[in-house]
């Protein structure tokens, strides 16, 4: 086996698809066929099954997938701490879910930058954790900040964040009970505070007119800001304007929430991470 059949692996199991992983890697379609086919005659195992929609990791197919990342990684970290100068610089991509890009955060982003202006900041936003856990396990990513309890093994806790969840809308006397005739307003499937709605609706006999999804935070709160929706989430995404909305607060079961910043664990960890994260702690950054 060679390094590039590594990548060929990890690129079809990312797309579902030869023609594509294909076409990501510059490849023929022919030649990644050829490779998965030696591969597997290899190791005497299927690795895909196939099918007209495309391709499907078996079991065997799934474990080596696991230790390609992991390989990947391991190789990943050696070029970045050969590269690795004293003084911090190169990229720092860091993960953000929707809910905690507060002005607090970009404060904090702002006087690391000003600190260490040989680092370029990369951002890459989610509503879904599940999303930015992907991309940390890949190393697309060197950190994220992600909300719920979402934090699975392969990553640790450097920083952890602690909010209270309401009911928000527009600034109003309306009784609770009162919701069952406006629409909320949730982020995608993967969003911890969607499956907060949704449970909280169950189990209060609420039934939405609707739900509406958007993507951003911006569109979320303009729904509010509009009267058609209420949502629940964070009380920490009104803090620009707290007074236009009002907090209707939730049962105890479902108001704690947490927000933690991750990385992979036993990831080598470059000194503009490692800055990052020692000036995070030492604001004690609340969202």
């Amino acid at each position: 086996m060679e390094l590039s059949d590594i990548d060929i692996m990890l690129a079809v199991g990312r797309s579902g698809k030869i023609s594509q992983a294909a076409k990501e890697l510059n490849y023929a379609q022919s030649n990644v066929t050829t490779r998965i086919k030696k591969l597997e005659e290899e190791y005497q195992v299927q690795l895909f099954n196939r099918s007209s929609k495309g391709v499907i990791p078996t079991e065997k197919g799934t474990q080596f997938l696991a230790y390609a990342s992991r390989i990947r990684g391991l190789l990943h970290d050696l070029q970045q701490e050969m590269a690795d100068p004293e003084e911090p610089s190169g990229t720092l991509r860091i993960g953000i879910v929707e809910t905690a890009a507060s002005r607090r955060f970009i404060e904090i982003l702002n006087e690391y930058q000003m600190k260490y202006p040989d680092v370029s900041i990369s951002l890459v936003n989610a509503t879904s954790p599940k999303v930015l856990r992907q991309k940390i396990q890949s190393s697309e990513l060197d950190g994220a900040f992600i909300s719920g309890a979402c934090v699975k093994e392969g990553l640790k806790v450097e920083y952890e964040m602690q909010d209270t969840v309401h009911i928000i809308s527009k600034r109003t006397d309306t009784l609770l009970e009162s919701f069952c005739r406006l629409s909320w307003v949730v982020f995608p499937q993967g969003c911890p505070y969607r499956e907060i709605t949704e449970k909280f609706l169950a189990e209060e006999g609420l039934s939405a007119k609707k739900l509406i999804e958007v993507s951003t935070m911006e569109n979320l709160l303009s729904c509010v800001d509009s009267g058609i929706a209420v949502t629940i989430m964070p009380c920490s995404v009104v803090h620009n304007k707290p007074e236009a909305y009002t907090l209707h607060n939730l049962s105890d079961v479902l108001t704690p929430t947490t927000t933690t910043f991750v990385r992979g664990e036993n990831r080598y960890v470059s000194r503009a991470l490692h800055q990052f994260m020692r000036l995070l702690n030492e604001k004690s950054m609340t969202f």
